[in-house]
């Protein structure tokens, strides 16, 4: 996007937005089970809130960065990153409303504790290949 004489690239900031704020939420998830310290269960939830209000903002601007960079060419990266980040905001919007709805699962160690923090973990794997797959593009590898 150019804004005077400056190009600015709002996805590629955007993207290391989010992309870092997922693990940096999980991280004091994990820190909140080692301690049991309630400010790092309420950090989580509220990196988690930040990232999952990024995720959009982060999906379009690669959707404009897209159609304008790359005259929304369909090549398997474009492909594969629309669709995993769609995913990505899925998953980051289910585990923040989840813990929103029901603070207590992080608490519990009943029968859904396990699969909420599946869920949460599922996102890292995915973040880390949404950015390995937008180093193939700023490398030129798109096939």
């Amino acid at each position: 996007m150019k804004v005077g004489k400056y190009t600015i690239r709002l996805h590629s900031i955007s993207a290391h937005f989010t992309n870092t704020l997922y693990p940096v939420a999980i991280l004091f998830l994990v820190l909140y089970y080692f301690t049991a310290r309630d400010s790092f269960r309420n950090t989580y939830f509220y990196l988690m809130v930040l990232a999952t209000l990024t995720a959009p903002v982060t999906y379009l601007t690669g959707i404009i960065e897209w159609k304008q960079k790359f005259k929304g060419a369909e090549v398997k990266v474009f492909v594969r990153k629309y669709s995993y980040g769609l995913v990505l905001l899925g998953l980051g919007t289910l585990c923040t409303l989840w813990y929103y709805v029901d603070p207590w699962i992080v608490i519990d160690k009943g029968g859904w504790h396990i699969p909420f923090i599946i869920l949460n973990f599922s996102i890292l794997p995915l973040a880390v290949y949404l950015g390995y797959l937008g180093g193939k593009l700023v490398y030129g590898v798109t096939h």
